[in-house]
């Protein structure tokens, strides 16, 4: 059976703020369904935090702090404290981009703030502490197109206006299927996360059988745009939404706070504590995974985070019985769980962490139980 080739490119966590539930929901589900499709099939993350690092959310936060912050020592702050920074940076006056320029350019030669890099020095300790399948998650360095090269491919195949020439922005277009232009340049020359993405993207067409695109809910209209120019591109792509999880009945952006004691450092350690950490990690997949579900109804919260800790618990002792059995315990088959995955993932040719980790709890779902949890979860 030929494996497909099955690019996986979720939006990036920016690195300039403390890892939220709404956050881990969005990586735990990634790298669940990143381990789950690899068995069959051949899949590559695309993941980069050089990616969007001359992107004014990115930029405009380095700019801020070595303007209004330059005698900090960041190696000394913990990441909530530098989240709060970020938040002081959102509701300070916005800089015109020939400011942020510098910082841009030395963005895409490779350069990262110290804040940053305190982050994810952070945030490396916490992908070891949930049990990420890659604990440098996002240290690479994207490869990507030039500017120029992505506005003249997209010129040739209809997707883009070009207003450079006349000191306006530059549109994506993807009115034929009813959406709005699109600006991805500004009239200064300032690139936003979209193109950014895109010339990440580009150079990844033809080498895949599949273009796999996570993002955000309130980012599905630009995805919308994003699939439309990929598709008329030549990829075969694939959109998968993720929603945000709410924090005392209200979704929120970082940048807005509230997500004060509902950070990885801010909850985990005492669960880790009272439960062990194997089960911590199940326990808190299982929860944002399949216990809040598709929607945004049911807020953070620690009581039922350690009421699905307990229940890692138990499938683990089950897991870890003589025979192979499922969630519920029956006794079940081994030794074909990459078919049964294939067969689960369907049509759509990968495996939604949502759809996988409720098969997983079915009774009589028939997936072996031990093998599973080994290979995408723990």
């Amino acid at each position: 059976m030929v494996r497909r080739r099955i690019l996986v490119a979720p939006v990036t966590v920016s690195p300039t703020k403390p890892l939220t539930p709404t956050h881990l929901k969005h990586l735990l589900s990634f790298d669940v369904l990143c381990r789950a499709t690899s068995l069959f099939a051949d899949v590559h993350l695309l993941y980069n935090h050089s990616t969007f690092a001359g992107t004014r959310q990115v930029a405009g936060f380095w700019e801020f702090l070595d303007r209004v912050h330059p005698a900090l020592c960041y190696q000394d702050l913990t990441e909530e404290q530098i989240g709060e920074l970020y938040m002081e940076h959102q509701r300070s006056a916005r800089v015109p981009f020939s400011e942020l320029q510098p910082v841009v350019q030395r963005a895409e030669n490779g350069w990262i703030h110290p804040a940053t890099s305190r982050i994810l020095e952070i945030w490396e300790q916490h992908y070891r502490l949930l049990g990420m399948s890659d604990i440098k998650l996002g240290g690479g360095y994207a490869e990507q197109a030039p500017v120029d090269e992505v506005v003249e491919t997209l010129t040739a195949h209809h997707l883009c206006v070009d207003g450079r020439p006349l000191g306006a922005p530059v549109y994506l277009d993807a009115t034929p299927a009813g959406l709005p232009l699109r600006v991805v340049i500004s009239a200064e020359g300032h690139a936003n996360y979209l193109f950014r993405a895109l010339q990440e993207l580009i150079p990844s067409l033809g080498r895949h059988d599949l273009m796999l695109l996570v993002y955000d809910k309130e980012l599905r209209h630009d995805y919308l745009v994003l699939e439309h120019v990929l598709s008329r591109l030549g990829a075969a792509v694939e959109r998968l939404e993720l929603v945000r999880v709410p924090i005392d009945g209200e979704v929120r952006s970082s940048r807005e706070g509230g997500w004060q004691g509902y950070t990885v450092g801010g909850f985990a350690g005492p669960v880790v504590d009272e439960f062990g950490q194997e089960a911590f990690r199940l326990g808190l997949r299982l929860y944002l995974l399949a216990g809040l579900g598709r929607g945004q109804g049911e807020s953070f919260s620690l009581p039922h985070l350690k009421r699905w800790v307990r229940r890692a618990q138990r499938l683990l002792d089950a897991a870890g019985a003589d025979t192979e059995v499922g969630a519920a315990g029956e006794d079940v088959e081994t030794g074909d769980l990459p078919g049964q995955l294939s067969r689960l993932a369907g049509r759509r040719g990968f495996l939604d962490s949502y759809r996988l980790t409720t098969a997983m709890l079915t009774r009589d779902s028939g997936i072996p139980l031990r093998e599973l949890l080994r290979v995408a979860y723990v």
